[in-house]
């Protein structure tokens, strides 16, 4: 291939004249360097070089031309006496993006971190960090920091120290976002950013302490595997006003969960084993994930908007149990329920002679099973009918996917009340006027015609849509 002196390609270079996607897909086969000499070719494939997303280093050590953004991926065999190099280039570059990440565990699967680079730490000019599998230690010569441009930090089994993270909170005055996942190497943890976001997974369950000091501005909380207790939570919320979303994860130390926030949007609390109550005063809570077993106190003040998932997780005495939980988000307009399998959601008809259907104001219920069925798709849909009596949606997954039923009501006289005239809700077999059956097969369309025509008193239509 000829260049003109314009830095042009001559009319022979037909890869040229590909569009950039394809550009791209070309050279994400290539390695770096390659890239490198194949920019110089054109002003297209210049164009086209300088807005990758990713480079493949593989064993080159001879680059000169890099991206703003720049993904490094070292696996067992790669030498790291090239990385230096490679980092001094990228500085010199300005790079505002860079994800480095080195892959090397030993004969057990046990990772072996690897020294970081300590020019890294000179990179005034980069935005955007990630690394995963190295050792972090300030640089020996001055122990500074000087990512004085840094918004984004994420770190993945990483070994860090508590120097390291005083050094941090000292020096990157710009930093936004802060991720810790599966790191080694500190008992106790405290962070004094003014943070947007800051994200806590410890591995092994190792972080006994944490303080989370002068992050007025923090929005996002994620804390896993972190020793939490009743005390220190209630706490946090006092002096965090802005937090919106807050995730707690693997924490058997909290028995109880006290949260007020007028702030507080979305709520993710998962595998807490030990957690026996919560009270949760958030007016403006649109969001519930809850993954534990059912609870047997539990005070919840939201907003009527509020979406509930709950991951299920039988226990003695279970239905009730259940019930009895499930009756805290009765006015839910959504609820997500995800259980093993459809014997955890249906409810004996013995047990609902004598409890009140638990979510009558819900409109959107979806079920999704783990394992195959033991009971009918009738059976299926007349307990979760009785769980929520006046549902528009219920939708559950059973092979070949997700089937669902969408309800029309009709308003009822008091005279057309039979079973319901004194509760608050009015109970679909005495409005229900059409049903709409999605993804169900010719045998189960057939069955539940017969169920709903022999169940609703008013019924006049049961639609099949293809």
């Amino acid at each position: 291939m000829e260049v003109n002196y314009d830095g042009d390609a001559t009319c022979d270079d037909r890869i040229s004249k590909f569009p950039e996607p394809i550009l791209h897909h070309i050279m994400s086969f290539l390695y770096a360097k390659h890239v490198a000499q194949m920019s110089i070719s054109s002003k297209a494939l210049a164009t086209a070089s300088n807005s990758l997303s990713y480079l493949n280093f593989g064993y080159i050590s001879d680059c000169t031309r890099f991206p703003f953004k720049s993904s490094l991926w070292l696996g067992y065999f790669a030498p790291l006496s090239y990385v230096d190099r490679w980092i001094k280039i990228l500085i010199d570059y300005n790079i505002k993006e860079l994800d480095l990440r080195v892959d090397r565990p030993d004969y057990r699967g046990n990772i072996q971190y690897d020294r970081l680079p300590e020019k890294i730490f000179a990179a005034r000019s980069l935005n955007v960090l990630s690394l995963y599998g190295f050792k972090i230690a300030l640089p020996a010569d001055d122990g500074m920091i000087k990512l004085s441009s840094l918004q984004e930090l994420h770190l993945s089994y990483v070994f860090l120290d508590e120097k390291f993270i005083e050094s941090l909170c000292t020096s990157c005055c710009n930093l936004e976002h802060l991720s810790f996942r599966y790191f080694d190497g500190l008992t106790s943890f405290q962070v004094s950013f003014n943070l947007e976001e800051l994200r806590i997974n410890s591995l092994n369950r190792s972080i006994k302490v944490v303080r989370i000091t002068a992050c007025k501005a923090l929005k996002s909380l994620y804390l896993g595997g972190v020793d939490v207790t009743d005390n220190w939570l209630e706490e946090l919320f006092y002096s965090l006003q802005n937090v919106e979303k807050f995730e707690l994860s693997r924490c058997d130390t909290l028995k109880t969960m006290k949260i007020a926030s007028g702030r507080l949007k979305w709520l993710i609390t998962s595998d807490c084993d030990n957690l026996i109550a919560a009270d949760f005063d958030t007016p403006n809570l649109l969001k519930f994930q809850y993954s534990c077993h059912p609870l047997s106190t539990f005070k919840l003040k939201a907003s009527v908007l509020l979406e509930a998932i709950f991951q299920l997780y039988p226990i003695c005495g279970w239905h009730s149990k259940l019930m009895k939980f499930l009756g805290n988000f009765n006015h839910s307009p959504t609820i997500e329920l995800s259980c093993c399998c459809d014997e955890d959601i249906i409810i004996p008809k013995d047990q609902r002679e004598n409890i009140l259907p638990p979510l009558y104001g819900t409109n959107i219920l979806q079920v999704n099973f783990r394992r195959q069925f033991s009971y009918s798709v009738v059976d299926i849909v007349d307990s979760m009918l009785w769980i929520s009596p006046h549902l528009h949606t219920l939708s559950f997954t059973q092979a070949p996917g997700l089937k669902t039923l969408k309800f029309i009501y009709e308003d009822a006289s008091d005279e057309d009340k039979k079973c319901c005239a004194s509760l608050p809700w009015e109970c679909w077999r005495h409005t229900l006027k059409k049903v709409e059956l999605h993804n169900f097969s010719c045998m189960e369309e057939e069955k539940l015609r017969n169920y709903f025509f022999a169940n609703a008193d008013n019924l006049e239509m049961v639609e099949i849509s293809l």
